[in-house]
Order: C-alpha cells, then sequence, then structure tokens
C-alpha cells in the first residue's frame, strides 16, 4: 500500500509538471533529484546508512503497527521512491514532446521489463551474496546514477517551447470522458487487489523465501508487458484475454478446493496462473483504453489511483472488515464483472452477440466462492484476522468421536490442540509433549529434578500449552507479539492451559526479541530454559535466529540453562543455520524428533547448552548434516535451506 500511494504521487507529480513549459519542468525535477541525494547523505551521517533506518526506528506498536511502517519507509525510501514513481510517466510525457510521431507507450513495455528483470536478479544475484548494508550503498549508488540519467533525457527536452507544444496539443483529441477514467481505475484497482490479494493466500502456508514474494510481483509486471502489446488488441488474438481469464478463474475455484492437499509446486504454479491471468486481463484492458499521448499523465494518474484504492483495501479495509482472507474470492469477483462489462462494450468481441448470458457464468462463480466462505466459516468456532493475519479455532472429534477437542489454526497450521474432557484437559498435546524437544528441556532440567522453582522464558504462545509442564513456584514467561493469540490463549472458553498452569505466568505483548532486549536493560532474571516457537503458518520470522540473536539469548540464560528452538517445517530445513550459531557461541547442540503418536504431532526441536554433558544427557544425537554461513541482522539466506 505504501509503495502504490508514493506511486500515485509520482504520477500526480509528473501530471502537475504539464502545466509548465519543458524548460521549467526539467529545472524543477532535476532540482528535487539533487534534493533527495542531499537528504540521503544526511541520513547517513543520522543513521551511518543512506536508506537503513536505526534500531530506535522498529516498530512498537503492536496493536496496529501499520502506521510505524508506514512511517518507517516514509523517511528512509520515500522521497527517492517519489521521484522513481514519476519516472514513467514523465519521460513518456518528456519523449512526446521531443518527437510526436512516436508512440511513448513502448517505455512502458521498456520501463517494466528492465523492473522485472530487477526482480528475478535480486534473490540470485544479490541477496545471496551481499549483506544488506552493502545492498543499501549499492541501492544508493543507483539512484545517484539514474539521477545523472535523466539529467541527461532532460537535455533534448529543455529547448523545446511552450508555444510548440501549446500547438501540438491544439491539433490532438478532446480530453478522454469520465467512462474512461472510471474504466482506467476500476481495472487497475482489480489487478493490485488480485496481485495482494493472491500474495496473502499463497504465503499463508508457505515460507517467505525471497521467490515468493518476487514471483507474484514479477507475475504481476510480465501482465503489464504483455498486455500492453499491440497483438493482444487486434485481429485474431482480439479475445484471448477473456479465455484466458475463464482459465484463471476455473483454476481459482480449484485451488480454493483442493489447495491445501497438493504439493509445493503445484499451489505456487496454480496461485502464479491465476494471477498473470487475472493482470493480463485487467491490463490488456488498460492498453485497449489508452488515450492520446498528450493526456497519458493523467491515464498513468488513474491507474494509480486504482492501485492505490485496492491497496487501502486490502491493507487497511479487510482487516478491519474481515475475518477471512476474503478479498481473494472478491477479485476473482470484480475481475468476471468487469470482463462482462468489457464485451458489453466491445462490439468487435465474439462474446457481443452473447452478452447477456455472460452473467449467468458470472453469478455461478460468485455463489461458488461465496458457499466456499460460508462453509470456512462454519468450521471455526472462532475467527479473527488482524495486521498479523487470521487465526481461527476449529472443533474436532477425538478418541473416536467420545471427546471433543479444539485447535487453534493459522491457516492450515496448528498452533496448539486442548482436548475438552476434564482427565485430558491438562494433558500437553502437538508439539508440546514432554517427549518433544520444549517439554524435554523443561522436564529434564536439573533444577527439575532438584525441585527447585525455575524461570522459563518461551518466544511464542500459540495456546499456550508448554505452561502445562509448570510446577508450584515456577515462573513462565511468555513472549507473543499478536494481542489476539494471547487474547485466545488467557481469556477464551476454549483454551484454558495458562489459567491451569500450577507456575505463575506472565505475558509480554511485543516482539520477542525487543521485549527481551527491554527485559534485559531492567535486569530480569536470567532464564533456566529459554523455548522458542515462533511460527506463523511456516514462515520464519529471521531476525529470532541470528548471531545476534543468540547473543541477547545467551546474556539472558543461567550458565546450566537450555535453548530449545522449534524447527518443524515442511519446506525449510533450519538445522544448518543453528549448526553454525552454536558453533559460533561454543554451544553444544542436538537434533530431537518426535514421532506422531496420540495426541503428540510430529515434531523437531533443536536443544543447545553450554554444558555437553546436560545436553548429551537429554539427548545424545547431535546435528549431523551440513552447516550453513552465520546468519546475521546483515545477512540471512532463506534459499540455501529450502529442502531439496
Amino acid at each position: 500500500m505504501f509503495f502504490q500511494l508514493l506511486l500515485l504521487g509520482g504520477y500526480a507529480y509528473a501530471h502537475f509538471l504539464q502545466r509548465f513549459a519543458p524548460c521549467r519542468q526539467v529545472m524543477m525535477h532535476c532540482s528535487l533529484l539533487g534534493a533527495v541525494i542531499l537528504v540521503g547523505i544526511a541520513l547517513f551521517f543520522v543513521w551511518g546508512n543512506p536508506i537503513l533506518p536505526s534500531a530506535d526506528w522498529r516498530p512498537e506498536n503492536n496493536l496496529w503497527p501499520a502506521w510505524s511502517v508506514f512511517r518507517l519507509l516514509l523517511v528512509s525510501i520515500g522521497a527517492a521512491y517519489f521521484l522513481l514513481a514519476a519516472n514513467t510517466s514523465l519521460l513518456q510525457a518528456w519523449m512526446h514532446k521531443a518527437d510526436s510521431s512516436k508512440s511513448p507507450y513502448v517505455l512502458y513495455i521498456v520501463s517494466n521489463t528492465a523492473s522485472l528483470l530487477a526482480l528475478l536478479g535480486y534473490p540470485f544475484l544479490a541477496e545471496p551474496f551481499f549483506a544488506l548494508k552493502t545492498q543499501a550503498f549499492l541501492w544508493s549508488l543507483g539512484f545517484i546514477v539514474y539521477a545523472l540519467l535523466c539529467a541527461l533525457a532532460a537535455r533534448h527536452v529543455r529547448d523545446i517551447s511552450a508555444s510548440a507544444v501549446n500547438q501540438d496539443a491544439a491539433l490532438g483529441s478532446s480530453s478522454p470522458g469520465w467512462r474512461r477514467y472510471l474504466a482506467w481505475i476500476s481495472l487497475s484497482a482489480c489487478g493490485v487487489l488480485v496481485l495482494m490479494a493472491i500474495t496473502n493466500q499463497m504465503t499463508q502456508d508457505v515460507p517467505p523465501v525471497p521467490f515468493l514474494w518476487v514471483l507474484p510481483l514479477a507475475l504481476y509486471l510480465l501482465s503489464y508487458i504483455v498486455g500492453f502489446m499491440d497483438r493482444l488488441a487486434i485481429g485474431k488474438w482480439n479475445d484471448v484475454y477473456l479465455y484466458i481469464l475463464v482459465v484463471g478463474c476455473y483454476l481459482a475455484w480449484y485451488l480454493m478446493e483442493k489447495g491445501s492437499v497438493i504439493g509445493l509446486i503445484p499451489q505456487i504454479a496454480g496461485y502464479g496462473l491465476v494471477l498473470f491471468s487475472l493482470c493480463l486481463f485487467c491490463h490488456n484492458g488498460l492498453y485497449r483504453r489508452r488515450p492520446e499521448p498528450r493526456f497519458l499523465t493523467g491515464f498513468y494518474l488513474s491507474i494509480s489511483l486504482g492501485g492505490v484504492l485496492g491497496g487501502i483495501f486490502v491493507a487497511i479495509v479487510s482487516p478491519v472488515v474481515f475475518s477471512h482472507y476474503w478479498e481473494y474470492q472478491i477479485s476473482l469477483v470484480l475481475a468476471a464483472v468487469l470482463a462482462v462489462f468489457t464485451v458489453y462494450a466491445d462490439k468487435k468481441s465474439m462474446f457481443h452477440v452473447v452478452r447477456h448470458a455472460l452473467w449467468i457464468p458470472v453469478l455461478l462463480l460468485g455463489f461458488n466462492v461465496s458457499r466456499d466462505a460460508v462453509e470456512e466459516s462454519g468450521k471455526s468456532v472462532y475467527i479473527s484476522r488482524n495486521f498479523f493475519g487470521k487465526v481461527y479455532v476449529a472443533k474436532k472429534a477425538q478418541m473416536d468421536n467420545t471427546v471433543m477437542s479444539y485447535e487453534l489454526k493459522h491457516g492450515h497450521i496448528t498452533h496448539g490442540l486442548q482436548i475438552d474432557h476434564p482427565i485430558y484437559r491438562k494433558y500437553p498435546t502437538t508439539y508440546y509433549t514432554e517427549k518433544g524437544g520444549g517439554g524435554l528441556a523443561i522436564v529434564k532440567h536439573p533444577k527439575r529434578r532438584l525441585g527447585q522453582p525455575m524461570h522459563v522464558g518461551l518466544l511464542g504462545m500459540g495456546i499456550g500449552t508448554l505452561a502445562a509442564h509448570g510446577q508450584e513456584g515456577d515462573v513462565f514467561r511468555f513472549y507473543e507479539i499478536n494481542p489476539e493469540v494471547i487474547n485466545l490463549a488467557t481469556n477464551s472458553p476454549w483454551f484454558t492451559y495458562v489459567g491451569d498452569s500450577k507456575a505463575n505466568v506472565e505475558v509480554v505483548c511485543g516482539d520477542g526479541r525487543m521485549a527481551m532486549e527491554d527485559d534485559l536493560k531492567a535486569g530480569i532474571s536470567k532464564f533456566d530454559v529459554l523455548a522458542i516457537d515462533v511460527f506463523s503458518g511456516d514462515q520464519v520470522p529471521v531476525h529470532i535466529i541470528t548471531k545476534e540473536a543468540f547473543g541477547l539469548y545467551l546474556e539472558l540464560l543461567e550458565e546450566d540453562g537450555l535453548i530449545a528452538i522449534h524447527i518443524s517445517n515442511r519446506y525449510l530445513d533450519l538445522a544448518p543455520v543453528l549448526k553454525a550459531a552454536a558453533g559460533h557461541y561454543g554451544l553444544y547442540s542436538s537434533l530431537i524428533t518426535t514421532p506422531k503418536k496420540g495426541f503428540s504431532s510430529q515434531t523437531t526441536w533443536v536443544l543447545m547448552g553450554r554444558s555437553e554433558r546436560l545436553v548429551e544427557k537429554i539427548s545424545p544425537s547431535g546435528i549431523g548434516g551440513e552447516v550453513s554461513r552465520l546468519w546475521t541482522d546483515d545477512f540471512s539466506n532463506l534459499f540455501s535451506v529450502l529442502r531439496k
């Protein structure tokens, strides 16, 4: 949403510049480019880097952190991106002024092709080899090169007189009507809605490797490149985008029905095809309705306005209005409705003859996606959505339907299960039994054997299952970033582990690492056990397992303390990363794998400690396999730990 909003600002600025003579435009734009470079130099002396903020700019408002994130982006790269956003439409307007015989729209294809190459190159050429600070300096250097190239391009238009421009405008056609503006805004909004909705849908249960953030953006740009080609707007290709749209809608429906049971690659490919087919329809529709070149800045301004509206709907409105990720279904229906209106307006389309009948498949699509949404709601006893995503409580029969259980789920991943029966209610389940790594670290710790009280830190709360291992005198301190998870674990009728625990349970709302840094400054008592379980779906917050993070953990850990890290993951193997961190700090480590049995889930933990005897006594297996490069706050590479 931030980038869409700044894109609107950049396009509005480019549109505003057209009020002035070319020489005045050049002077104003080059002056702003110079000012932004000076701002970057000033930020370098403040932050030590021209675009990477210092640590005191970290978002800290857990109830609604969107503003903190927006503010950080605005200060760090807002001004630079504002001018970069204006580049596409401004240079096309300048090209038309310099040579009105050539169509400037080809530059839009060139611009998006360059962006596509940069996106595809990042995870392979930048992220694996350069630290973040190095990347930031290279980006800043690239901006300076861009400013110089822009100044060179400006030389071609600075001497064009205002009278020549006015004379060219007098020969042109009339201004586009409000219907065209509305069509531009609607098609652009639908494209951005599709991009953001499918990205949200994809990343619920798929790890956030750079490829899975680059892929949707790359397909979005590719749809602009293909959609702005003349071939799809004339002759036998006239209706091809409609055929592709129908295939995309069917595939989207199939993924809603079967997406949770098919493999990773088919999921990614399916969502990618849906995104491309819907965006291709939207962007080809924009190209078909493009105005005369002298109106192109208004055209791009309308496109960016639509993008902002789509971004605001997904990023701001949807988490407040919807408990589910329903914008995915909404985007499908909206694209289908726009397709029908397109057929109504295009008398050359072979579908124009049966245009009234096209509402039937649109209504069927709307019915199916609405039915799926209602069925999904019916499977849950509670659903909530906020900035951190959607969580829901599912009711499930156990033990041959003799007792019921309640699960806390994020996407398709279970974050805790409790049996609704007096005998089994306090029994720890899933990943947190006494056979799992987290449970073993607590029940096998020397203080437990001696009957001494323990101080246990827990990053990630789930439903608070590990609190079931607490004894009288123990202090269990949970760190949880999502307020809704805290509410469900401590104040709901379905989960009572926290309330039933014999230990004194403390809960800190906030990012675990940041909250622990505050606790270290406040002089909190050191932990005997630190259990780390910070998953959202199958996503891993990288900053929790870096060299700097482990340095913090060790400062808060007793000499004979243990660190237990939950690394169960379908797609990533984090053991090599943790092995590298253990080697850096001279820790002894072991991999603990527990099979599925009864109410216990198949789970993998890594146990670490300073005492070789203590770690081996609990689990003597060690960690086999390769050691990855040590991850730091300045370097990580999720590609390197993808499971083969």
